[in-house]
């Protein structure tokens, strides 16, 4: 359902902030898409999801996959508007997850493109918009990092999930 792209290349300059650029873009990548030191990458723990193991929860009070992956892609938008110097607030957000296969897609749809969107407005980046524009509490390299270290909590709370809805049906 999620398809794979290729990180960004690293500069053969010496232009520091290009390859600083470059190296927090492959580090998302590396997290949503690859493999990092931690896991396998968000990508890989979404790749086979069903219906009815993206809606199923361990317990009351306990959120679905879906529900992980809509709370995942609300964030990554509103760093996606920061990274665009657009400011909103947000609460934490839990949107419910649907109901169809089709919603299903569409919710996986709607991660990856918000991944692309974020990777391409990193690359854009300039070396000053690091230092400031991320927010009134960050500097926009400690968004993006967030944004990453996000990524790989919930990465790990998606597998564990879908372990444990495999072995209830074990």
């Amino acid at each position: 359902m999620i398809s794979g792209t290729h990180g960004p290349r690293r500069p053969a300059s010496r232009d520091v902030d290009a390859l600083a650029r470059c190296d927090l873009a492959r580090f998302r990548e590396d997290t949503f898409a690859r493999r990092n030191w931690g896991h396998q990458g968000l990508r890989a723990a979404l790749r086979g999801l069903s219906l009815e193991e993206a809606r199923w929860t361990p317990g009351r009070g306990v959120h679905s996959v879906w529900e992980q992956i809509n709370h995942v892609a609300h964030w990554k938008r509103y760093v996606l508007e920061r990274v665009r110097g657009r400011s909103r607030q947000t609460n934490q957000a839990w949107p419910p997850s649907g109901r169809t296969a089709a919603e299903l897609h569409r919710a996986l749809a709607v991660l990856e493109r918000l991944h692309r969107d974020l990777q391409g407005a990193v690359l854009k980046l300039s070396a000053d918009a690091f230092e400031v524009g991320g927010g009134p509490r960050y500097s926009t390299t400690q968004l993006l990092l967030g944004e990453a270290a996000h990524d790989a909590y919930h990465t790990g709370q998606i597998l564990l999930t879908r372990k444990l809805y495999r072995r209830r049906r074990a």
